[in-house]
């Protein structure tokens, strides 16, 4: 007898300890029945809004960096968005830092070395020698001398989380001038966007400017898992190489056989470092004869002087990049300026399973900031290529309203025409990419009537 019921209080008590989420929603109703439902529980009050001064929708543009021109024999496309790419140094980009004169490469604000261009291997018109440097950059990171975040960048009105970044290698200040502490304009979310073409020789020098180890990583593009002289070349640390150390550099080298929307990132703790900002698209164009391309385009965004395999096909070309943000993993960075501290933090003490999104931004800029940079602008009956990757932690779907697309590649690979079928929404996975074919054909199917496209 003392043993049935030993039995029944410990079977009581079990159950009553069992979390009643996990009980049966039939069992739930029940017990709602009998007991009635369980006590209001009132929300978190809420925090109030950080004051700001109301700011202009679109900002000037006294240097006319939105209008079409032409620079060093390159032609930029018109920038309909708020805040343009500075078009020097996509002039640069295209020619190669190493090819212009010293005009453009001051107002480009970028070193003789960031983008060098060299031989035409094949001869058929454009060069086939890449090197590409990439430096480390951080934003909205603590300081020892003054209150608040420095080399400031907002991605909403007062919204400044902690963040890395790779970025060209600029000459001067990673500020604007010595009186800000807000970054320059071309420092900025997400890492740029890097343009190759297949069969290049491509070589990009990784120079860790920052004060922890970082790798780079081509994702899904094709690339030797060690360099000709043995060294890792893949960017995975340990089972490839040693982290790249603060104020050392790597080179990695690759030759692409084939084309498609790739990804880079850090492979260093990438729970972390990828979730900070460390990422980017990689895209390997097709080969055209006379293929001048755009090696990087800064915040992503519209394409302003778009490849000759684009252009055979499309009047435009965006690069989509979204990412989402743990607001508490980016505090890290601010809390403390001692990088021991930040790093046991960090690599230590953040646990990624409890992680949660804060923060959504598309193209570096979350709303109403993505009014002013992130919109996708074209004309009646054009036909708009579209390289989307999602950066973030989980997956989402992408939406165009009012129109349909195509999905023409998943992850670099061309799908079959008998696969393509219009459709106006997306799951992307983590890391995910897609081509998609964007026509503004009013015919009720493609377009539904003139009207602005939104993406959600």
């Amino acid at each position: 007898m003392i043993g049935r019921r030993l039995f029944a209080a410990a079977l009581l008590l079990a159950l009553l300890s069992y979390p009643p989420q996990w009980y049966p929603i039939s069992l739930r109703l029940q017990l709602t029945e009998w007991f009635g439902a369980a006590g209001f529980r009132a929300l978190p009050s809420s925090v109030e809004a950080i004051a700001t001064e109301a700011e202009e929708f679109c900002p000037p543009d006294p240097e006319a960096w939105r209008d079409r021109q032409s620079i060093e024999g390159v032609e930029i496309g018109a920038s309909a968005s708020c805040v343009a790419d500075n078009p020097f140094a996509v002039a640069a980009f295209v020619r190669g830092t190493n090819n212009v004169d010293q005009a453009t490469l001051l107002k480009s604000g970028l070193t003789a070395d960031a983008v060098v261009k060299g031989r035409d291997l094949d001869g058929d018109g454009d060069p086939d020698e890449i090197h590409i440097r990439l430096e480390v950059a951080e934003l909205n990171g603590g300081s020892a001398l003054v209150a608040g975040p420095v080399t400031q960048y907002e991605i909403a009105p007062g919204i400044r989380p902690g963040l890395w970044v790779f970025a060209p290698k600029f000459t001067g200040m990673a500020v604007e001038n010595f009186g800000s502490r807000r970054a320059r304009r071309s420092l900025r979310l997400p890492s740029p966007a890097i343009r190759i073409e297949q069969g290049d020789k491509v070589r990009i020098t990784l120079e860790n400017t920052h004060y922890m180890p970082h790798t780079l990583h081509l994702h899904g593009a094709d690339h030797g898992f060690v360099d000709v002289s043995g060294e890792g070349n893949d960017g995975v640390p340990l089972t490839s190489e040693i982290p790249v150390m603060p104020g050392d550099a790597r080179t990695y080298e690759l030759s692409p056989r084939q084309a498609g929307t790739m990804f880079y990132h850090c492979h260093v703790q990438p729970h972390v470092h990828v979730m900070m900002g460390l990422q980017g698209l990689f895209i390997i164009e097709e080969n055209r004869p006379d293929n001048w391309l755009q090696t990087m385009n800064i915040g992503a965004g519209l394409v302003r002087a778009p490849s000759r395999s684009t252009r055979e096909d499309f009047d435009r070309e965006y690069d989509l990049h979204y990412l989402d943000l743990d607001k508490q993993l980016g505090e890290r960075i601010q809390r403390y300026n001692d990088p021991r501290l930040i790093t046991r933090s960090m690599h230590r003490d953040y646990d990624i399973t409890d992680s949660t999104v804060d923060y959504f931004t598309l193209n570096g800029r979350s709303f109403p900031y993505t009014f002013r940079e992130s919109l996708l602008v074209g004309k009646d009956d054009e036909r708009i290529k579209l390289r989307v990757v999602n950066g973030g932690a989980k997956g989402i779907a992408l939406h165009t309203h009012g129109h349909k697309f195509t999905v023409t590649h998943r992850d670099g690979v061309e799908l079959p025409e008998i696969s393509r079928t219009p459709q106006d929404v997306l799951w992307l996975a983590t890391t995910q990419r897609a081509d998609l074919a964007l026509e503004l054909v009013n015919d009720g199917l493609h377009a539904y009537g003139p009207r602005h496209l939104a993406v959600s």
